[in-house]
């Protein structure tokens, strides 16, 4: 990511204190994002700021421009000629009333806002400092979604057979998936991924396995079917670095249980706690849903997928299920737990219950009007595992009887994806970069 920073100002205005917001906030934007781009001072006219991007040493992906005092259009108007990323507007709070007006930084705003909209141009706006904690909090939101935004428009979504019958939600028009979200998919057979994984020997297997050993409780790795999940797992990590790919969304039953003799819940939980997220019953949208949430965290935790299958009106929560969940999600009272799968009686499965804590869930929501986003704020709470499987219970900000009536009434997808952390603000950003509509509750 390339992120510019252009501060202009009228110096007709307080210059002087315009210079100290301006140090102020260059200091603070170092702090968040090391590896900003900025001039030594702020832009006082149009010739300044030509002068400043034309030095730049490649285009940026997304800008951060301050108004510092108030200013036309003049400035704005170079930007959008040259570039079309998201731009994150800044402005400073007016510091008193009465006697001269020091900075006017609010006209600055109104007038450049309404240059990029009558454009075209994405853009969001804070009132306030970077040096305030909200103000901090912002710009990380501005960043994280522009992050996800670029990584979606390279993300490769390995699909690994056809989705089971019923669930025709999973999937997708390819080109129509590349033209609004930037993904592309490479497919492949799932016969063809057994054949090769039962052929993986020991010595290419062993790390895989030796990693469930040391994050599955109970695991027993003379198990043939844990050597079995530790085989395709090698697999499929091959396809991660030879094709590059960022996220799988894969055929899972009957095919894993009849033709391998093995639960696909194990492999799909150890490879979604290696970052690359895996939807069942391949479920394409899904798997794009999982990476965004992933991207939006920079990749720094893994994600979960679930079902939304029960709510629960005495804590106004809904339960969210599968049968695998990335380990390093589970609570450690109840840590994930190799089992066999609840319908089938075959292993590997994966049991646990997510930790407590602050959660965003996402979908990637396709239907007669096109892609849309669907995010929902909630808390997961500290309760044991629901059912066999991977389970949480999440509290949600609203009636959760309305929330569920609504989901059903926009013919929303019963998987949801989930991370840890709220990532509602950034999300709304991301839908605006995209240009998709965002319902958030």
């Amino acid at each position: 990511m390339s992120l510019v920073y252009i501060p202009v100002v009228r110096r007709k205005f307080d210059a002087e204190l315009a210079q100290k917001r301006f140090e102020t906030t260059l200091a603070t934007l170092q702090l968040i994002a090391p590896d900003i781009v900025a001039p030594q001072a702020p832009l006082g006219e149009p010739n300044e700021l030509l002068d400043f991007i034309e030095n730049l040493a490649e285009e940026p992906t997304a800008i951060i421009f301050q108004q510092l005092t108030f200013t036309g259009q003049e400035f704005v108007t170079e930007l959008v000629k040259r570039y079309s990323v998201p731009v994150f507007l800044l402005i400073e709070k007016e510091p008193s009333v009465h006697g001269w007006l020091h900075l006017n930084a609010m006209t600055g705003l109104l007038s450049t806002a309404n240059y990029l909209h009558m454009h075209g141009q994405v853009y969001q706006q804070f009132i306030g400092g970077v040096d305030e904690e909200a103000g901090a909090k912002a710009v990380r939101q501005f960043i994280s979604s522009v992050d996800a935004y670029q990584d979606l428009q390279h993300l490769t979504v390995g699909v690994v057979g056809t989705f089971p019958p019923g669930f025709n939600f999973s999937g997708t028009n390819p080109q129509e998936l590349r033209d609004q979200l930037g993904v592309s998919l490479k497919h492949y057979s799932i016969d063809q991924a057994f054949k090769t994984a039962a052929k993986v020997a020991p010595a290419e297997y062993q790390d895989q396995l030796t990693y469930a050993q040391e994050h599955l409780k109970d695991l027993d790795p003379a198990d043939p079917r844990a050597i079995k999940m530790a085989q395709y797992v090698t697999v499929m990590q091959d396809h991660v670095h030879t094709d590059g790919l960022g996220a799988f969304a894969s055929r899972c039953w009957p095919d894993f249980f009849e033709k391998f003799d093995s639960a696909p819940g194990g492999v799909f939980s150890q490879l979604t706690n290696q970052k690359t997220p895996v939807a069942e019953e391949g479920d394409i949208h899904g798997a794009v849903s999982m990476y965004a949430l992933q991207a939006l965290n920079g990749h720094q935790q893994p994600v979960f997928l679930g079902d939304l299958c029960r709510l629960d009106e005495a804590d106004n929560s809904l339960t969210i299920w599968h049968d695998y969940g990335p380990y390093d999600l589970a609570n450690p009272d109840y840590p994930a737990t190799a089992g066999v799968h609840p319908n089938r009686k075959i292993g590997v499965s994966v049991d646990g219950s997510l930790k407590p804590g602050e959660v965003t869930l996402l979908r990637v929501h396709y239907d007669t009007d096109g892609y849309h986003l669907i995010s929902i704020h909630g808390k997961a709470l500290p309760v044991e595992n629901q059912y066999n499987g991977f389970s949480g219970k999440v509290q949600v900000d609203l009636p959760i009887t309305e929330l569920v009536n609504d989901l059903a009434q926009s013919g929303a997808e019963s998987h949801f994806a989930l991370v840890y952390g709220d990532y509602t603000t950034a999300i709304k950003w991301l839908g605006q970069w995209l240009r998709l509509p965002v319902t958030q509750y």
